[in-house]
């Protein structure tokens, strides 16, 4: 079967709808879609948008987005910060963008949390089959997506530059809000959550719970 990922294309005609045009996309995402894995469902539990169109959307937040030469709309695609998810793009013509996967939680219900994680978790899933990982329409629990926030880990001098373009499943992150409570999505984490203080530790969750 086919999918149908027009929900991906043809974004915009000005910024105007920019945020409203994003959420649209994460609640559809959130609640209709996974990465599937040879049957392992990897369901999204937080994710990031960046878009680049040098006529509409010559912002300076559209900066830290990568190119695209020779992705179709609906494809994965690996790069050094993780994995996305990627938009209609159009090289030649200055439009490209994509959806950067920073969590996940799989239909055996692990939690897996970073891009770069997220990525090799993906990747590992698939290494012994010949099948590689795709989008796919599914069925699962409705997701309550949580207020959107600022992308994580980008530095402006004027922070109101970046656009709060970051979705999550709000009902995960407000349960994962202390050291104690931490451990089992942390344990997936690129460093080791028992050296850090509490305060480091949920600051990165904290940011979710507004």
């Amino acid at each position: 079967m086919t999918e149908n990922f027009d929900f991906l294309k043809n974004l915009f005609k000005d910024s105007s709808d920019v945020q409203k045009t994003f959420g649209d996309i994460a609640k559809k995402l959130f609640n209709e879609y996974c990465i599937d894995c040879n049957g392992l469902e990897y369901y999204f539990a937080e994710i990031e948008f960046y878009y680049y169109d040098k006529e509409n959307f010559n912002a300076e937040w559209n900066k830290r987005t990568y190119p695209r030469t020779d992705k179709k709309v609906g494809d994965l695609f690996f790069h050094y910060s993780g994995v996305d998810i990627c938009f209609d793009s159009m090289f030649d013509n200055g439009i490209f963008g994509g959806i950067l996967i920073r969590s996940l939680k799989d239909n055996q219900g692990k939690y897996i949390t970073g891009p770069s994680v997220c990525m090799l978790e993906i990747l590992n899933a698939c290494s012994k089959s010949e099948r590689m990982p795709k989008l796919v329409s599914t069925k699962k629990e409705k997701c309550d997506i949580g207020v959107p926030i600022e992308r994580y880990g980008i530095e402006y001098k004027d922070k109101s530059k970046d656009l709060p373009l970051c979705f999550y499943d709000k009902k995960l992150f407000e349960k994962y809000t202390s050291k104690d409570n931490c451990k089992e999505i942390f344990e997936n984490a690129t460093w080791d959550y028992t050296k850090k203080s509490p305060k480091k530790i949920i600051r990165y969750y904290k940011r979710f719970c507004k």
